[in-house]
């Protein structure tokens, strides 16, 4: 297959590394990838990955004359490229290249990517524009398969779900015992570090973390949660002050932006994720569980589908820190359903998570569409 790729983002999210993992994957399967993207980290990333792209295109903006610019570069680019596939994954302007492919290389599938966690809008044109020029839509969970049905109008054979997927080579047990992390910030051997991954954004809900921390009691094991992230528009500063005011100075680490992530959740024994919104893809929920570490998680996005309560951790209902609270409480304590949970989130990952598991999911999907054209 020839497949295009497009990626009309400068920042390095959850939805970027979904089109460059997937890009990659297809690329091993021997499918031709052109990703089509603009200058920023997605585009490093892109590069690093040996990916074929085009990074003239520029359509997250609100210039009129660059919009014709990247009309006249897509007809050329489909003319020659000659894609089986066409998938846009961002909401800004995803509608262009299917207006495009319709008048300039019909022949090409548009398989639309929704990766995204806000819901698809509601109004007439957003309906139209997917009804009229998108054959598919792959989305990243059931819960937005079922809004794009009900948002939509769009039939359930016409949505596949394609989980993200991770690393389960770079990302693994084994980890533990190499691990530096732990030196590093002089935790005792018996200390229990639970790792919060997340950027410090308010959708991420690390006020509810601070104050469940605040809420559990003395316990047997020592125990810190190292929050591990970039600054967006919170700043450690701020997490610093709630943490004062909650009483937990001294038990949490800010670890900061970090690029050794394999060697932090190495040394981690939970895993937490306490956002009160996003998680569509979880990327953090799949790295801590390929590391079999049990996640204590709120129940929004995609995280219920991919952790089962009970078995790879423990879902509590988000903004409760109270239920918050009590889940770490209940693993700081129990060393030994730490582990079990631990080792059961592994095998879910390489059952179902794997990049494996992921590039095959979708090289079917886009198999399948191809093939009434083909017949």
């Amino acid at each position: 297959m020839k497949i295009i790729q497009i990626l009309n983002t400068q920042h390095w999210s959850a939805a970027a590394n979904y089109c460059v993992t997937i890009s990659v994957e297809l690329m091993r399967r021997g499918h031709e990838v052109l990703l089509l993207t603009e200058p920023g980290k997605a585009l490093e990333k892109a590069k690093a990955a040996g990916i074929k792209y085009d990074a003239g295109i520029r359509l997250n903006h609100r210039n009129p004359l660059l919009f014709v610019d990247a009309i006249k570069r897509m007809k050329h680019i489909f003319r020659t490229f000659k894609p089986d596939i066409i998938s846009p994954h961002m909401n800004e302007a995803a509608w262009l290249p299917g207006m495009i492919a319709r008048r300039t290389f019909p022949d090409a599938i548009i398989a639309r990517i929704r990766t995204e966690y806000d819901p698809p809008k509601k109004h007439f044109i957003n309906r139209y524009v997917h009804h009229a020029w998108i054959d598919h839509l792959v989305v990243g969970s059931q819960l937005h398969k079922h809004l794009c049905q009900d948002i939509l109008d769009y039939q359930p054979e016409k949505i596949s779900v394609v989980y993200g997927g991770v690393d389960s080579v770079l990302y693994n047990p084994e980890l533990r015992q190499t691990s530096r992390f732990r030196d590093e910030i002089g935790a005792a051997g018996n200390e229990v570090l639970i790792g919060l991954l997340a950027r410090l954004d308010p959708v991420k809900g690390h006020e509810f973390a601070l104050e469940a921390l605040s809420r559990i009691n003395s316990l047997p094991a020592p125990f810190r949660l190292v929050m591990i992230g970039y600054e967006a528009e919170r700043t450690y500063e701020w997490i610093r002050e709630q943490a004062t005011a909650f009483g937990v100075k001294d038990r949490i680490y800010c670890a900061g932006y970090r690029n050794d992530l394999p060697d932090i959740l190495g040394a981690l024994d939970i895993g937490l994720i306490s956002s009160v919104g996003s998680e569509a893809n979880s990327r953090a929920a799949l790295e801590f569980m390929a590391c079999g570490k049990p996640v204590i998680a709120t129940s929004v996005g995609v995280i219920p589908e991919i952790i089962q309560n009970q078995e790879q951790g423990l879902l509590v209902p988000p903004r409760d820190s109270v239920q918050l609270g009590r889940a770490m409480e209940k693993l700081i304590a129990n060393p030994v359903v730490r582990l079990n949970m631990g080792k059961t989130a592994r095998q879910q990952v390489l059952n179902n998570f794997s990049l494996e598991k992921f590039g095959s999911v979708m090289e079917s999907v886009y198999a399948k569409l191809l093939r009434p054209a083909q017949n």
